[in-house]
């Protein structure tokens, strides 16, 4: 069985957390949740979740890896096939994952550096980057659109974050589409129950 190391509240490990349950693999992959960052020290060389250690002990340690490796076992049907249904699929993703490093720059600055070391240059430009993949992903998304796929995954993971980690940016204030895509997909048990807890 492969082993993924994780942590509860990771939107980075969240993406493959739910790559495993919405491709159907549960039987398969053996989450870890970890306490303590020593842990990883023999997973790979990475440091960071989440990682895959596969059946023959192959270490996958980059979310995006990690997810197509996934989607390559549940045969595909986390990715669209046809090619200008994939190219909307993987534009949504690109943003998505932009927005997620983005808040994740903003979450390591606010709470790991002391106050006076902190950087209003790069938090400024980080809120602002925030903010367009916001906007873009208003006008990218359908909100009917109810397809599970690596797409939707990472647009929910890096919202979960924001709501967690900069919830200043009140991001559903005028994106109605985008507020409705997110309160569907957090109505599957999949995604409710990997949601962060804050």
């Amino acid at each position: 069985m492969m082993q993924l190391y994780v942590s509860g509240n990771s939107p980075y490990a969240r993406r493959a957390r739910l790559a495993v349950r919405e491709g159907g693999l549960l039987h398969s992959v053996e989450e870890i949740m970890i306490r303590n960052f020593g842990q990883l020290n023999d997973a790979g060389p990475g440091g960071k979740i989440p990682i895959l250690i596969c059946d023959d002990g192959t270490s996958l340690c980059e979310s995006l890896i990690i997810t197509r490796y996934l989607n390559t076992l549940a045969d595909g049907q986390l990715l669209p096939v046809e090619g200008g249904a994939l190219l909307r699929c993987l534009e949504v993703e690109s943003v998505a994952s932009v927005l997620m490093d983005s808040l994740f720059v903003r979450s390591m600055e606010n709470n790991r550096r002391e106050e006076s070391q902190r950087s209003a240059e790069l938090l400024d430009r980080e809120i602002a980057r925030s903010k367009r993949c916001y906007d873009r992903l208003e006008e990218l998304l359908d909100a009917s659109d109810h397809q599970v796929s690596l797409a939707s995954i990472a647009v929910i993971c890096a919202l979960g974050y924001a709501n967690w980690r900069a919830a200043e940016d009140h991001w559903p204030k005028g994106r109605l589409n985008l507020k409705n895509y997110f309160e569907h997909f957090m109505a599957r048990p999949a995604f409710a129950e990997t949601a962060p807890v804050f």
